[in-house]
């Protein structure tokens, strides 16, 4: 029988709707090329502890014994159970929410995107095979552009989660203005901590310096990319950081933490440093503003390492996990 995958959707019916998680997008987009690739929908009731039950009687239900189950992330590990009716490979992208570990044992094979989030796994939960790292990767359209940059424009893409380090940019930014005339474009949904950043905002001085982009088009992010100065990722823990492989990928320049696993993903792409190092980060985002040659660099150091990060390939290495989730399964 020809190999064929499912992946199991949560969410409310509605045109708009997309299917995939963006971080798993350009993947699935080759995984379909390649392999039988279905839907499989689940009905939607809010998710909780309560509800986790329900999802597993309707996957009980609903799961077809004749394809690998694919859950695309963590936090849909209450679906996995004990006796699936199909092989069952999940993809763990990092261990920020730690109940979501719990079951994971329950899954034929585990999917990372970088070494470091595999040597954290390890440690955190015991599982059945050693997972497979397999990294990240953006679609095509993300690439440079001859377009102009705007000047003294720093773009930030991501949640306002306390990990992302939002309020230690802001008094970085406060810092950076002293000296140029720079405008922070932040791109992110709010939180319940939005107010305490405007609040931060107000006291620090630089209200008028920031733009809040709450949500944006594909296309108007893709501009955001090639034509900002810079693009800034402060993060205490990320378990991969696509904003850092959509920048490099659209040759904006980069200025990324060196901790957690933004230093795998970036490599010699950008500038790393310590993000508790507040007045190194402002001095950094300063250079690349003032210094076009230095700016032009980081462009190009930026773009040769997202050519390392194929979706191609990393479709190619899931569907070999696929193939040896099916026949461990089937013994075959």
């Amino acid at each position: 029988m020809a190999l064929k995958v499912q992946y199991p959707l949560l969410g409310k019916r509605t045109r708009d709707f997309d299917i995939r998680a963006k971080w798993f997008t350009a993947i699935y987009d080759e995984i379909r090329r390649r392999i039988p690739a279905e839907v499989l929908r689940l009905y939607f009731v809010p998710v909780s502890p309560a509800t986790a039950w329900t999802y597993r009687m309707q996957m009980l239900a609903f799961e077809s014994r004749d394809a690998v189950t694919h859950i695309t992330s963590q936090m849909h590990a209450f679906l996995l159970r004990r006796r699936p009716k199909a092989p069952t490979v999940i993809t763990c992208y990092d261990l920020v929410a730690r109940w979501t570990l719990t079951r994971l044992p329950f899954a034929h094979r585990v999917i990372v995107p970088t070494a470091h989030t595999r040597d954290l796994l390890r440690e955190a939960v015991r599982l059945p095979h050693e997972p497979e790292v397999i990294p990240l990767a953006v679609p095509p359209a993300y690439r440079p552009a001859q377009v102009a940059r705007r000047q003294n424009r720093v773009l930030y893409v991501g949640t306002e989660q306390p990990r992302k380090n939002v309020e230690g940019l802001l008094r970085i930014l406060a810092r950076v203005v002293r000296d140029a005339p720079a405008i922070l474009v932040k791109v992110g949904a709010p939180s319940p901590s939005r107010g305490d950043l405007q609040r931060v905002a107000e006291e620090l001085g630089i209200r008028d310096r920031i733009v809040w982009k709450d949500f944006v088009s594909e296309e108007e992010l893709l501009n955001l990319y090639r034509t900002s100065s810079v693009t800034v990722v402060p993060s205490f823990v990320e378990g991969f950081s696509m904003p850092c492989l959509e920048a490099m990928a659209c040759g904006c320049p980069l200025v990324a933490s060196n901790l957690s696993a933004i230093p795998e993903v970036v490599g010699g792409g950008g500038l790393l440093i310590d993000p508790r190092d507040e007045s190194g980060w402002a001095e950094a985002i300063l250079r690349v503003l003032r210094d076009n040659a230095f700016a032009s660099d980081l462009s190009r150091r930026g773009i040769e390492r997202a050519q390392a990060f194929s979706a191609a390939r990393s479709a190619e290495r899931t569907i070999r996990v696929y193939e040896e989730a099916w026949g461990g399964r089937r013994g075959s």
